[in-house]
């Protein structure tokens, strides 16, 4: 983190090959975050969370938190986006909403074997906030002052709905008839 703590001084200091740098390193993670939930747009949706970035760098006023003022912006991208799939006057909550009950498809990616293809179904069925906390603590390693930031909540909360998130993980997985005693070796660690 440290290294993208430098890189984000020296670009809002006016050195762009430092803002190159900073964001070349952000695309797997916005990869990551991006392909469990669309299918097809992922780079449009990375292109549009950088310039994001890139318009609103100078509103970053703590450098530690560059990664999660990422994902809050990736998190805002995402939601524009499944806003547009819904039907004119139709309203839903996103954050509740899983991307099964959105009509999203799956993602034409996981599946490298049946232990990812099994979580990644999983994953798409239980709400989206649940499912960007796992991502993003699980995958991307981030803490609950970090993933609050994200989603807007305090720590305790993300905490809670990091728990609340594995066991409906869990659940999906028992529907998908995954045994309840190989779930818990299925889930992120």
């Amino acid at each position: 983190m440290t290294d993208e703590v430098e890189l984000l001084r020296r670009w809002q200091g006016g050195d762009a090959a430092a803002g190159d740098a900073l964001l070349r390193s952000c695309f797997q993670a916005l990869f990551r975050f991006f392909r469990n939930k669309v299918s097809g747009e992922v780079e449009d949706l990375i292109q549009r969370t950088l310039l994001a970035c890139v318009e609103s760098r100078e509103e970053i006023r703590d450098p530690e938190q560059f990664r999660a003022f990422l994902f809050r912006v990736a998190r805002n991208r995402l939601y524009d986006r499944l806003r547009g799939e819904l039907r004119v006057g139709e309203q839903v909550n996103l954050s509740e909403a899983s991307l099964y009950e959105l009509g999203a498809s799956p993602s034409s990616v996981v599946a490298r074997n049946q232990r990812q293809a099994l979580v990644g179904e999983a994953l798409r069925r239980i709400p989206l906030d649940y499912q960007i906390a796992l991502e993003l603590s699980y995958w991307e390693g981030m803490k609950a002052p970090q993933i609050g930031e994200v989603l807007g909540l305090n720590p305790n909360t993300v905490r809670t709905r990091i728990t609340r998130a594995r066991a409906a993980l869990k659940e999906q997985l028992a529907a998908l008839g995954v045994a309840p005693e190989a779930g818990d070796e299925l889930l992120p660690r």
